[in-house]
């Protein structure tokens, strides 16, 4: 029955949005017909419930965003019922007109309270004072609602006044923290998130409770007219892009996830173009949008909260330099002329840098009012540029240059940085725009130079020997190459490399540490992808990092620089196992520039030394002597059991399982098969193959500690021993293979490349994720004899990433060949391919 009553007020909001009616127009217009609707319903009900018409002393008010007068086709309609007196006839005629309602199959959020108990229930919860705040009258004894606005609505304003103005402040808070704090995600809350609708609502509460306007046109008095025009603007737009995804999303939903960007941006009237496409244009607008309400409400924040800070009686002014005072323990000038000076912003943000104390209102208003002035591409002067560097090597890095971007300052003093500011990249994991992600990387890197974290210490240990100016720099442009490289062809990483030549140019940067800067953004996602998507054990991985980077101090500049870009990548994407990746191929890397190529190992023990001799190089160079007399054993076991496993609880919460046997083919999809059928994941699988056919195969699993009951290693022992000396066919069912991911912008591929390694051929395979996709793959290529020799298995957030060594007879692979096998299972999954020069 909602759906009956929701459909034709979606169908007119689609109809307004067409015909280019403000977002405000078309809530009021929507709010009319529930007004309506509401009103005819208190009649009825009350009629049929009394025969002869209403009874005095009951009104039916809007409260909350229908007080507002925000109707969206599938938000709460907020009311409440008032009365003076709670007896059995107001009672009872509230219940009639909530029944009314219900029959009718509307979305009521309802309430029903006395004079007396409006007071009472709004000084105890913020929530239901803030929502009677916006209260408004609908139908029913109108002297009740004068009297509510006359005697009780000042109290719910202004009693306690102090602490409701810090219960709406800690609000505010909490509410930006659990939505991560940031304008600029790409998938955006734009109700409850930072520079949402809600910040408008609390912007408005504040201002009726601390400077007493009525709405928000009031706040004319306070802002300048640009900066209102900004506000309302922003708030006319956000109703809009609101009331577009509940028509598109078909429900009440207020995160503008990828899933609906595009209907979203088609239904506004946004369009594509050459350079962007229409989804990428309203997301830039709405970070511009998002950041005008942001401002708006930090600044009636401020003036909120100076109500009720006690300034100390000395208000003496301490000079810091010829132009520059602190004030009230704020940076502040006599003259703001001189900030016509770009060199005068630079010093002004230097000294923001050092001393640790914040711009005053006036003096960040000036410099926000000069960025437009300053001319792009030209060259600074050595001054400012020092002043700059200056401000890289102090301890308020990330401070400093968020507020110099939130100013625009930022942006002109290097424009290539500015193309980046509220920039759509659509790629998986990623959460925030361009400009977010790079400032968001800058502050993890500098976070590591206090962390309290045991795991992080080796890398603020690294962090200390290095060229903190040089890093951040290179950490801050990483990215420029992002600002066109995708509609011109070729990588991000060679497109910033190029624009970065000019940017040192102007700075003036000296040769070495140019290099050095150079180095670091060009190769920025190779640690990344090495660790990733290579076997980090494989000689050639290793050799390939080390030729790369040819000194420790550029490995260790790349090593940090992974890590601000992965950490900045979303919240949760640094994780305890690719902290263990990236380490791991680190070290192997460091030893080998120090000239470390390989372990002996030498034993008076001749079986020992005999099962050492005939395992593979990469497996003597990659395990340690523990390893190898544990591996040891358990092939002495396999010899005379057939089969062997060992299961090695880690850490980190993941466990290796070990299967030592003797060798044949397709013995690793037998265990996939078997982890898959349990619902195991597995992270990474080495395979290695001695020359007397024992096969040692070492599957790490990422969630063995979470699903682990007791006796579930005796039911892999036995699984594996009937998959593997049976010949049991054991895997997932095939009712349950289905896509674990939506709503993600996934260009699937399939790569295969014979030119990373000399004996092998690596078959790199992106695509969406489900139960039993590792056991599908590797059957197949069982069925047509290829072997797998190692594998490199990375799923998150539903997309898989795996990468497979692969042989043929001792032998690399035609790509044709690996295409011809894959082709027909993966058809209608495959998008892309892309098949390097064979090098056979």
């Amino acid at each position: 029955m909602k759906e009956d009553i929701t459909w034709p007020w979606c169908k007119r909001a689609s109809e307004l949005i067409d015909r280019g009616f403000t977002g405000k127009s078309i809530v009021l217009d929507l709010t009319a017909q529930v007004d309506n609707m509401l009103s005819d319903a208190f009649r009825m009900a009350l009629l049929d419930f009394y025969s002869g018409g209403a009874p005095d002393d009951l009104a039916l008010i809007a409260v909350g965003g229908y007080g507002r007068s925000e109707m969206v086709p599938y938000s709460d309609i907020d009311i409440m019922l008032l009365s003076r007196v709670r007896d059995q006839k107001t009672t009872e005629s509230a219940q009639a007109v909530l029944y009314k309602f219900w029959d009718m199959g509307l979305n009521i959020s309802h309430s029903f309270r006395t004079l007396v108990e409006c007071l009472q229930d709004s000084v105890k919860d913020p929530k239901t004072r803030t929502a009677i705040i916006d209260s408004r009258f609908l139908i029913g004894d109108r002297t009740v609602f004068e009297e509510f606005r006359r005697e009780i609505y000042p109290k719910i304003l202004f009693k306690k006044k102090r602490d409701f103005v810090g219960d709406i402040l800690a609000e505010v808070n909490k509410r930006h923290k659990t939505f991560d704090d940031s304008v600029y995600l790409l998938e955006p809350n734009i109700k409850e998130g930072l520079g949402g609708l809600r910040d408008v609502h609390t912007l408005t509460w504040l201002s009726k409770v601390i400077l007493k306007i009525d709405d928000i046109s009031g706040l004319t008095a306070i802002f300048a007219k640009n900066d209102y025009l900004h506000l309302i603007k922003a708030f006319d737009f956000f109703l809009k892009i609101r009331l577009s995804l509940h028509i598109v999303s078909k429900c009440r939903n207020d995160v503008l996830s990828f899933e609906f960007q595009d209907a979203v941006a088609q239904l506004m009237g946004f369009k594509n173009t050459k350079k962007f496409i229409a989804a990428e244009i309203m997301m830039r607008l709405y970070y511009k949008k998002s950041e005008a309400i942001s401002v708006a409400l930090k600044r009636i924040m401020n003036i909120s909260g100076r109500k009720y800070i006690q300034f100390p009686l000395n208000l003496s002014i301490k000079k810091i330099t010829a132009d520059f005072y602190l004030a009230r323990n704020e940076i502040t000038v006599k003259d703001t002329g001189i900030f016509r000076d770009l060199d005068k912003i630079m010093e002004a943000f230097s000294i923001y840098s050092i001393s640790g104390r914040k711009l005053s209102d006036h003096v960040q208003e000036s410099i926000r009012g000069r960025a437009l002035f300053i001319s792009r591409g030209t060259s600074p002067s050595g001054k400012s540029v020092a002043a700059f560097l200056e401000i890289l090597k102090g301890n308020r890095v990330y401070d400093t240059l968020r507020r110099m971007h939130e100013m625009g300052i930022l942006d002109r003093f290097i424009p290539e940085f500015g193309r980046l500011r509220h920039l759509v990249i659509y790629e998986i994991y990623h959460r925030y725009t361009v400009d977010e992600h790079s400032l968001i990387a800058v502050k993890n890197l500098e976070t590591l130079k206090n962390t309290r974290q045991a795991r992080l210490r080796y890398l603020a240990e690294i962090l200390k020997r290095a060229r903190q100016d040089i890093l951040f720099f290179a950490v801050l442009l990483h990215d420029i190459g992002k600002s066109g490289y995708c509609r011109n062809g070729g990588s991000h990483e060679d497109a910033g490399y190029k624009m970065l030549k000019a940017v040192m140019e102007r700075f003036g940067i000296e040769h070495q540490d140019r290099k050095r800067i150079q180095f670091l953004v060009r190769n920025h996602i190779v640690l990344s992808k090495l660790a990733l998507n290579r076997d980090s054990e494989a000689v050639e991985t290793v050799t390939q990092l080390a030729e790369l980077v040819e000194n420790e101090e550029n490995l260790d500049s790349l090593y940090l620089m992974t890590y601000a870009d992965m950490t900045a990548v979303n919240p949760v994407f640094w994780t305890d196992w690719k902290a263990y990746l990236f380490h791991d191929i680190y070290v192997r890397t460091k030893d080998h520039l120090h000239g470390i190529r390989a372990k002996q190992y030498m034993t008076s023990d001749r079986m020992l030394q005999g099962f050492i001799e005939s395992m593979p190089d990469r497996y003597v160079i990659s395990s340690t002597s523990e390893i190898v007399q544990a591996d040891y054993h358990l092939a002495a076991r396999a010899a005379k059991e057939e089969l062997a496993i060992a299961v090695n609880k880690r850490p980190d919460n993941t466990a290796e399982i070990v299967v030592a046997a003797k060798d044949k083919r397709g013995l690793f999809s037998k265990i996939v098969g078997v982890l898959s059928s349990r619902g195991l994941n597995i992270l990474r699988a080495r395979i290695y193959t001695s020359n007397k056919a024992l096969a040692l195969d070492k599957i790490l699993l990422s969630n063995w500690s979470s699903i682990c009951w007791e006796g579930l290693e005796e039911q892999l022992k036995e699984d594996l021993y009937k998959a593997i000396v049976m010949d049991t066919r054991i895997g997932p069912e095939r009712g349950f293979l289905k896509p674990l991911f939506a709503g993600k912008r996934l260009e699937n591929f399939i790569e295969i490349d014979n030119e990373t390694s000399s004996i092998h051929t690596l078959l790199e395979l992106q695509l969406p994720d489900r139960i039993g996709l590792l056991f599908d793959i590797s059957e197949q290529l069982f069925k047509y004899g290829i072997d797998i020799t190692s594998a490199v298995i990375n799923t998150e957030d539903g997309v898989a990433r795996d990468v497979f060594y692969l042989q043929y007879n001792g032998g690399k692979l035609t790509a044709d060949f690996v295409m011809k096998i894959l082709s027909g299972m993966y058809n209608s999954e495959i998008k892309k391919t892309e098949a390097p020069a064979d090098g056979q």
